[in-house]
């Protein structure tokens, strides 16, 4: 408005109207007048960008001032951690633990679990043949990444009266117990909130990511990009004793940029929501995001098909898909049950099961347990043999001693009796 002012005062085409000087200044000042009306509210409303964003050095500024700001807590937090961990009991043999860890999966919205449309093909088929373990009733303790990371691989919990990083975590213990221990991520690299993922996977003895980004990128790198990552660390460390975390981008949004065209099966139409078209529209993507998810984790699995091997697959939370009303994604307040209802899926290969046929009926007997992954340490050192003096039994889902009446807290709100009964209990209740 203010160029298109001044190229007005310059030409003045005015003077070809004839109209006196009075009017002409009246139609200036209405002019500058149009122009404060417009720029106050935009300014108020876009101060930041204003101030910060509106021209390149304002963002490389900024964007330079970030990374150090995510560098220098990145370094705060990892010299918190202590990586000399006792371990009061080692009696690990398995050659290979793998662990994928998902991103962003409501298993309400898996074929597996009940959903109405077929995004699961290959899961299916493992579970027709008895080949998995599947869990029914897990939940997050979180909604959010890195508020998940902060417990899942650590003893810290809902109890806990210290923070994350003043316990020891499960990379660290692995490394003690004598194995071969791996991060390969399909997730960010840098950026605060990549940084307790980065801490893992700097802790790890071999760690690879996709490519540098940052939580601001959104470039679709898709999750298939892991594959050569792993041939290459089996390929170079096959033998002894493995640990291997792969973390996925799995459902994460923007939902249509974590699936290739071929596995775009699902349209609008099929979607069985009262919701908009538009909605049904990015439920459709989710669900094709959850379709590509299945191949994936089924093609990990292939990989280590012919070796002695345990894999679990469980996300770090869930997502809400417009499943209740028009709410999408995932935050730590005001929770929606679709935000932590998880998939925990255990799949072992023959040899495992073979060499240690206790542990795999343990999980069989296991697999409809309530259970909350803030506690998955306790699981996964009890199926390994390793113990330190932090592992309790009771938290441990495959041990006799499991309490299964452990109240499952998330946001200070009881799952069982504030979340899930209430939101499943019919509109005239």
């Amino acid at each position: 408005l203010l160029a298109g002012l001044y190229f007005l005062w310059k030409k003045r085409p005015w003077e070809r109207i004839p109209l006196s000087e009075k009017w002409q200044n009246r139609l200036l000042l209405a002019g500058l007048l149009a122009v404060i009306v417009t720029a106050i509210p935009a300014f108020t409303v876009d101060t930041e960008f204003i101030l910060t964003e509106l021209v390149p050095w304002q963002r490389t500024c900024r964007a330079t001032a970030t990374a150090i700001e995510n560098i220098e807590a990145y370094h705060r937090l990892a010299s918190m951690v202590d990586p000399n961990v006792n371990l009061t009991e080692n009696r690990s043999k398995i050659k290979n633990i793998v662990f994928i860890l998902g991103e962003s999966t409501n298993r309400n919205h898996m074929h597996l679990y009940g959903y109405y449309l077929p995004n699961t093909p290959h899961l299916d088929a493992l579970a027709q043949r008895g080949d998995i373990c599947v869990f029914r009733d897990v939940i997050s303790p979180h909604s959010t990444t890195i508020a998940v990371l902060s417990e899942l691989f650590t003893f810290c919990d809902h109890e806990s009266e210290k923070p994350w990083y003043e316990y020891h975590n499960l990379i660290d213990i692995m490394n003690a117990a004598g194995y071969k221990t791996f991060w390969l991520s399909n997730q960010e690299s840098s950026g605060i909130w990549g940084n307790v993922a980065q801490i893992y996977a700097n802790h790890s003895n071999w760690h690879r990511f996709t490519r540098i980004r940052d939580s601001q990128e959104d470039n679709g790198t898709l999750d298939e990009e892991l594959f050569p990552l792993l041939d290459e660390a089996k390929a170079e460390h096959a033998a002894g004793k493995n640990f291997y975390v792969l973390h996925l981008m799995g459902g994460h949004g923007l939902y249509y940029n974590r699936f290739p065209y071929r596995f775009n099966k699902f349209t609008k139409d099929d979607i069985q929501l009262d919701v908009s078209e538009r909605y049904r529209e990015i439920v459709a993507q989710y669900d094709n995001a959850l379709y590509y998810n299945d191949y994936i984790v089924s093609s990990i699995i292939d990989r280590f098909r012919d070796d002695e091997a345990l894999v679990l697959y469980i996300p770090d939370h869930g997502e809400a898909v417009y499943d209740e009303g028009n709410i999408a994604g995932h935050i730590e307040e005001n929770p929606n049950r679709h935000m932590i209802e998880i998939p925990m899926i255990v799949w072992a290969s023959k040899a495992f099961r073979e060499k240690y046929p206790g542990k795999w009926a343990s999980l069989r007997a296991a697999e409809d347990r309530p259970y909350m992954t803030d506690d998955l340490i306790h699981t996964i050192l009890d199926l390994t043999d390793i113990k330190t003096e932090d592992f309790q039994p009771e938290k441990s889902i495959v041990n006799s001693d499991f309490d299964a009446e452990r109240p499952r807290i998330f946001s200070d709100l009881n799952y069982d009796t504030q979340i899930r009964d209430i939101a499943m209990m019919p509109d005239d209740s």
